[in-house]
């Protein structure tokens, strides 16, 4: 305690991915409470956390009106063309069956050195 308002400001974009406006909301007050009872200045105000809140709240409104970037039938008609047209490779033909692998372990002490002086 004292929060950066950068970390703030990193903290309620995590949230609007995850969140909706109604719980970032609340979040940022349950900060600003924990800051004012400790008799910290409220980070809340700060021209940084505010400008990000603002940045959030023009992207809630503007959500309907942008379109998505790709259509979601474009990737089940691909994925379709594909399933249908790859054959099936077989796992791993060049290893032979039962071929054993050197076992390599890390030293749980170091290595003893002969040392001359």
């Amino acid at each position: 305690m004292p929060s950066h308002p950068w970390t703030i400001s990193a903290y309620l974009r995590w949230c609007e991915r995850s969140l909706r406006s109604p719980d970032i909301d609340l979040s940022i007050k349950a900060i600003a409470r924990a800051h004012l009872l400790n008799c910290l200045k409220s980070p809340d105000r700060h021209p940084m956390v505010a400008r990000t809140l603002r940045m959030i709240e023009a992207r809630l409104r503007s959500k309907a009106s942008r379109s998505d970037l790709f259509r979601p039938e474009d990737f089940l008609m691909r994925n379709k063309v594909e399933d249908e047209a790859a054959p099936l490779k077989p796992l791993r033909p060049d290893r032979k069956v039962g071929a054993k692998r050197a076992v390599r372990i890390l030293r749980s002490t170091p290595k003893l050195v002969s040392r001359r002086f």
